[in-house]
């Protein structure tokens, strides 16, 4: 019965010198925190912790689904085109000045 306790120490103590080194390693390799760049390129900010829930529309450009409250967006008249990120809301202004000077 001795053996089996202490054999069941000894797995204790494995267990948690596993757990420690494993925290350090991660701690070692980098933050384990996300942070987020805001769309306008300011200073980072942390991860939103609720979920949106709100509209989401396509993208026109590639096709993406993104959320209304989060996209990049241009106002078109009465309406809004949602964009995922800036680059497709570029591409699709040059794609309109193009085919507008045609």
């Amino acid at each position: 019965m001795g053996s089996f306790l202490l054999d069941a120490l000894e797995f204790i103590i494995l267990g948690l010198f596993l757990k420690a080194m494993f925290q350090n390693l991660g701690s070692f390799f980098g933050s384990s925190r996300t942070q987020v760049r805001r769309p306008q390129g300011g200073p980072p900010m942390a991860p939103p912790t609720a979920t949106h829930r709100g509209e989401m529309a396509r993208d026109p450009v590639c096709g993406m689904f993104v959320a209304t409250e989060l996209s990049q967006q241009l106002r078109q008249g009465t309406d809004t085109v949602h964009f995922c990120s800036r680059e497709c809301l570029e591409k699709y202004q040059k794609d309109a000045e193009h085919a507008a000077s045609r």
